[in-house]
């Protein structure tokens, strides 16, 4: 019913071009942390280009957040921004959110999980684990994944793959995903074989989100299939048209790891903060009039949010699943 709700009030919005909001969002992302071990060039957190502070979600503060939204939500993204096995508190986080029956899901890059951690995160292991490993060997893996090794990142995901089965657990869903890029382009076939070979439930290939030209040139795959983008001009343009409405803004919410509610996962550095679980409530900030006033920007001018225009919102980014 709650979903029904959402759909049509969606629905009803797109038509008369006013936020008409009923029901309450189906599914989270939620930030455990926003710190990261790698240096990856495409990513604020590894970067260090997020203004916003860092630091570390506590089970409190989670708690309180599963507590307010369980009752309406099924599904939550245990990451965001950061490397979300830096927070020693997510085994704890994920147990109780799946005691909520919540689906869980988390992406990682898998460097922390070694013979001394892997029990633990198995332990209370998330519904669905995702393994991003963008590069079968150590040249296009580093040309990325900056501070890490192939090497690592396949022992950990082959060593994760073997405690699975020795415990003879059905979860984690383990899905090994490769952003394909200009220096992995040729190791598609290859990727297939690999995930076969290691033992992975799904592999799935993703186009790359770009936020510049110059980084394009590095990055852009030479092969069309595998872009997200056309460069006019000198220009990055998103494939497809922006068109005003977002249907994210109906269904998900983001919520950092010092309780910022922020709209969409492409607000990384938090710049539409929409409220702040500090003396207020999830359903409290979702009714607020900021909330509206921004859903109502979007259904008038989407092109005039930055963020908007290199958003892939109704866009296929997984090219083979």
């Amino acid at each position: 019913m709650n979903a029904l709700k959402i759909f049509i009030s969606f629905q009803i919005s797109k038509i008369v071009r006013k936020p008409v909001v009923w029901g309450k969002p189906l599914t989270f992302s939620i930030e455990p942390t926003n710190f990261c071990n790698l240096e990856c060039p495409e990513c604020p957190s590894g970067l260090g280009a997020l203004t916003r502070p860092l630091g570390l979600l506590k089970f409190e503060n989670f708690k309180n957040i599963i507590d307010q939204i369980y009752e309406h939500c099924f599904y939550i993204q245990l990451f965001f921004q950061g490397e979300p096995y830096i927070n020693k508190e997510l085994p704890e986080m994920i147990k109780y959110a799946r005691s909520k029956n919540i689906y869980v899901s988390i992406s990682t890059n898998g460097l922390l999980i070694n013979e001394k951690k892997v029990d633990i995160v198995l332990k209370n292991a998330p519904d669905k684990l995702i393994f991003s490993i963008d590069g079968l060997d150590e040249r296009s893996y580093q040309n990325y994944r900056i501070g890490g090794t192939f090497k690592d990142a396949d022992a950990a995901l082959r060593l994760f793959i073997k405690k699975k089965r020795e415990k003879n657990l059905k979860k984690p869903f383990v899905e090994f995903q490769f952003i394909v890029m200009k220096q992995n382009e040729d190791q598609i076939e290859k990727v297939f074989s690999y995930g076969k070979e290691v033992g992975v439930d799904n592999v799935v290939l993703k186009t790359m989100q770009l936020s510049s030209y110059e980084n394009a040139q590095h990055f852009l795959p030479e092969n069309q299939e595998y872009r997200r983008y056309t460069v006019i001009n000198g220009k990055l343009k998103m494939k497809g048209n922006i068109k005003n409405h977002c249907f994210a803004l109906w269904r998900t919410s983001v919520v950092t790891w010092d309780g910022k509610i922020i709209p969409c996962c492409f607000d990384k550095d938090a710049k539409y903060e929409l409220g702040l679980l500090n003396g207020n409530t999830f359903n409290e900030i979702w009714k607020s009039e900021k909330y509206y006033k921004f859903r109502n920007s979007i259904l008038q001018n989407r092109n005039g949010i930055d963020m908007c225009t290199n958003c892939s919102e109704g866009l296929k980014i997984n090219i083979v699943e």
